[in-house]
């Protein structure tokens, strides 16, 4: 059976530009930047607007569509409000938006609206003040104000925060001297004699469209019949048939096809209108037999809920943890469905039968500005799948500009962009989003959690980017599989061969809001399980750890972890500093909660967050050290106040040092809330450079903010590792790291908004698992090509750690050996080939280098012409 394409295509169009015309003033809050919540004008897609108390806010506490939302403000104080800066012309039917409390405070903020038409000098309130729900809801607030007319959206009461989004203004309507017809299907004008398309469903399956009918003249509307003809197409009884200027009514259209094949009708709207006494819709739609393998160009027209058979090959098949993507030759499509992710591999042929529905996370928004897949429902949950037992067969990825990605065809396909720049240098950050461009366009493209990129350099040259095309939130984002699409190397530390019996492992990590739900993530008992899963995974000797909120979580959290022992800082603050340290390696002598009497100011620390001292023995491949640890967290926000107060206790620290511990194993760590190279706030000089220039000082962590790691989410480096002269000759060169916690689901929404920083120290003499010493590594290794992808020519480098004799071969993806590259003795060190492939075809490739010490290494290139 083949479905009708035209008909969807039409439809979304006419969707669009009506939905336009009927909101022309729409502003999503997506484009500007502001971080703090002083008053500031800021630069938005419709204009300037002044945010006071207020700032754009992307946290997981804060509700919004697309990328971020406005986040007022009503603490300590505080008087939230945002304003246009600028006048709207043609006047105000109605304004529109989205509202909603910050995070699970849902302690009665309230939202009062008002307007001004004499460019702000006054102001007039409209509408009644709105309690904000605990999710995004759409509030809409009738005006009828002609002329130029800007507005306000003041936080009227409560004592926390709330998000506002997405506002759009409808211009002012004048009634026309005669009754006038104006009809909407589903929030879109439609024309007389227009076409509306309900799309295709399985036989018995009903689809329905609003249809609002709306009088914009000053007579009396009176509709005296509607009638419905076609097979399959009926309507509900209209609810009102006499309609005053500006008032509305409403009907249900349905479409439940009787059988497979396509189907037309009508409907007709009989009235007193002069501009169309009769107004009439021609309706089609289509219905096919559950079961049938449709292609998936097909299957993506179709209404969400509806049950779809589709085959094609693998792009993605448990690279990110899920979703599986898989393509046709008409079009890509998501499948979320563990066993399927975990049975198929990359190039394996798949049939998958299911329902459609959308990935949402919790966020709220159109369905069609979410990734379209197939995944089990509350309704139905029989995802039926088949791997055939045939030759794999890798898809070539589709040549796209930017422009091309971000077209909603193109979502669910492998793809390659080239000549690409990322707006980003240094490390990968997991989970986080880069802005891309071609010279064409411009995009996203996401890193994701569960990939070898994560930790990865990024390319300082335009490079080609394979990657499958995924949405969220409106946003279609490029997501690379592994670091053979980006043409990068993987990331891999010193040492990891190395037992943790054999080194001292020290964490510093900044556990959000652990234990106070209202604050942090709201699940205070998942929250717990993960903590544990990290300290478990990671199985550091020392854990020194920032916002306890909770000592009974705390508590709790000790108790759990039997090689384990802790304790919390003894001051009266909603967000402690703690230690964890591994009983088997590490004698706990004193823990000492420093103060004013050891010469610290207390508004210098947060008010009395002063730093935890903890005084212990590691016992550590029968080697003994005697270390002060000492846990910081430093006052936090980016402005003059708290970054003066940083500067501040930063020099009482080092002069406490200098004075007291000038001649011990010293570690400061913990959360600086600020960076070393210059400061979070204005760029300034970092608090922290007393430290920096002093020799006796090394702030490790330095080299990892310098490469454009993350310490937390939003891409800053604030958390911090600093050990003194006394510990240089144990610094185990190269393994401080950010911790990637890919093995935590949703882990920045459900664990912390920062993550786990650790170093390692060697004590005595070091061997590896194979018990081979760690001074004489084995360093033979195959790099990936570059550039990759490439057209016709790209280079293949390796390191050879002897003299041996090499075969370095290029084979095709069955396995065919296409090319020989070397064959032959080559002398130790860093070796060079450049592989030509002009007489062969667009593809993917294979590169094996062997050698006559049984070593053999793979990696993949791909061809594209």
């Amino acid at each position: 059976m083949k479905l009708l394409r035209y008909s969807f295509s039409l439809l979304f169009l006419t969707l669009l530009l009506t939905s336009l015309s009927q909101a022309q003033f729409f502003e999503n809050f997506d484009e500007g930047e502001k971080t703090g919540y002083s008053g500031a004008s800021v630069t938005l897609s419709t204009g300037n607007w002044f945010l006071d108390d207020a700032l754009l806010g992307s946290l997981s506490n804060d509700k919004f569509n697309g990328s971020q939302s406005v986040r007022m403000d009503r603490r300590n104080g505080k008087m939230g409000n945002i304003f246009m800066q600028f006048d709207k012309p043609n006047g105000a039917d109605k304004v529109t938006f989205q509202l909603a409390h910050y995070g699970n405070n849902a302690e009665g903020a309230a939202l009062q609206v008002q307007y001004s038409t004499d460019s702000g000098t006054s102001w007039t309130n409209v509408g009644d003040e709105i309690i904000a729900p605990s999710e995004l809801t759409e509030y809409t607030i009738p005006v009828e104000v002609e002329g130029n007319i800007r507005f306000k959206f003041i936080q009227s009461a409560g004592t926390d925060r709330m998000n506002i989004d997405d506002i759009s203004i409808s211009d002012y309507v004048e009634a026309a001297a005669e009754a006038t017809i104006n009809v909407l299907v589903d929030n879109a004008t439609v024309n007389n004699s227009d076409v509306v398309s309900f799309g295709a469903t399985l036989e018995g399956n009903q689809l329905t469209k609003t249809m609002e009918i709306k009088n914009t003249g000053n007579p009396d509307l009176v509709i005296s019949d509607v009638t419905v003809t076609g097979e399959g197409f009926s309507s509900s009884v209209l609810s009102d048939s006499t309609l005053a200027f500006n008032e509305t009514t409403e009907l249900t259209l349905t479409f439940e096809p009787t059988s497979d094949g396509t189907f037309q009708g009508n409907i007709t709207v009989t009235s007193n209108a002069d501009n169309a006494s009769t107004f009439s819709l021609s309706l089609s739609g289509e219905g096919f037999v559950d079961g049938d393998v449709i292609s998936i160009v097909d299957a993506r027209q179709l209404q969400l809920g509806t049950r779809v058979t589709v085959a094609g090959r693998v792009t993605v098949a448990n690279q990110f943890g899920g979703p599986l993507y898989m393509q046709d030759g008409t079009a890509g499509i998501a499948v979320f469905w563990e066993p399927l992710h975990m049975a198929a591999e990359i190039g394996d042929s798949i049939q998958v039968s299911g329902p459609l529905t959308v990935f949402k996370g919790g966020v709220p928004g159109a369905d069609e500005d979410f990734l379209l897949q197939i995944s089990d429902t509350e309704e139905d949950d029989n995802i039926v799948f088949e791997v055939f037992d045939v030759e794999k067969k890798e898809a070539t990825p589709r040549i796209v500009n930017l422009e091309q990605l971000n077209m909603e065809a193109n979502e669910g396909q492998l793809v390659v962009v080239q000549n690409v720049t990322i707006d980003h240098s240094g490390a990968f950050q997991g989970n986080q989003n880069y802005a891309i461009a071609d010279g064409i366009g411009t995009a996203e493209m996401r890193i994701d959690n569960n990939t070898n990129l994560v930790d990865a350099i990024a390319p300082t040259e335009p490079a080609n980017i394979i990657g499958v095309i995924g949405q969220f939130g409106g946003t279609y984002q490029l997501l690379p599989r592994f670091t053979e699409d980006m043409g990068v190397e993987e990331v891999s530390y010193p040492g990891d061969e190395v037992s943790k019996d054999q080194t001292l492992d020290i964490v510093t990590w900044n556990v959000e809001w652990f234990g106070d739900a209202g604050n942090g993530p709201d699940d205070d008992d998942l929250q717990l399980r993960n903590v544990i899963t990290v300290v478990e995974t990671i199985d550091a000797d020392i854990y020194a750890l920032q916002e306890i909120s909770s000592p009974n979580r705390f508590n709790a959290l000790v108790d759990s972890l039997e090689n384990y022992g802790g304790f919390l800082a003894e001051f009266s603050q909603t967000q402690e500093t703690a230690f964890l340290f591994k009983r088997s390696s590490i004698d706990s002598l004193s823990g000492v909660t420093l103060s004013s009497s050891d010469g610290f100011t207390q508004s210098n620390w947060a008010n009395g967050r002063y730093p935890l001292m903890f005084r212990f023995t590691a016992d550590i491949n029968d080697e003994q050290q005697e270390v002060y640890a000492f846990n910081i967290h430093a006052k936090a926000f980016g402005d003059q106040s708290s970054y003066n107060q940083r500067v501040a206790a930063s020099a009482e620290l080092k002069e406490y040092l200098d004075r007291n511990r000038a001649s011990d194993n010293v570690i400061m760590i913990g959360d600086y809330n600020d960076e070393i190279v210059n400061s979070t706030f204005n760029d300034n000089v970092s608090p922290y450079k007393n430290f920096d220039d002093d020799p006796e000082y090394t702030i490790v962590t330095k080299k990892l903010e310098e490469n454009g790691f993350g310490s937390q989410s939003s891409g800053s480096f604030i958390d911090h590792i600093t050990f003194t002269s006394e510990l240089s000759d144990d610094y185990f060169e190269g393994t401080e790291r950010v911790e990637n916690p890919f093995y935590v689901g949703s882990y920045l929404s459900t664990t912390s908004d920062h993550f786990p920083i650790w170093m390692r120290f060697k004590f005595g003499v070091l061997t590896s698992n194979d018990d081979e010493i760690l001074e004489n590594p084995t360093t033979i290794s195959l790099n990936q090509n570059y550039p990759n992808p490439f057209n016709p020519s790209t280079t293949i480098s390796y390191t050879l750690d002897s003299s041996t004799n090499v075969s370095l071969s290029v084979y095709d993806i069955t396995g065919r050996k296409v090319a020989t590259l070397v064959n032959g003795r080559q002398a130790v060190g860093a070796q060079e080939v450049r592989f030509d492939a002009s007489s062969m075809a667009s593809g993917v490739y294979i590169y094996r280098l062997q050698t006559a010490t049984g070593a053999s290494l793979t990696k993949k290139m791909v061809l594209i012409k």
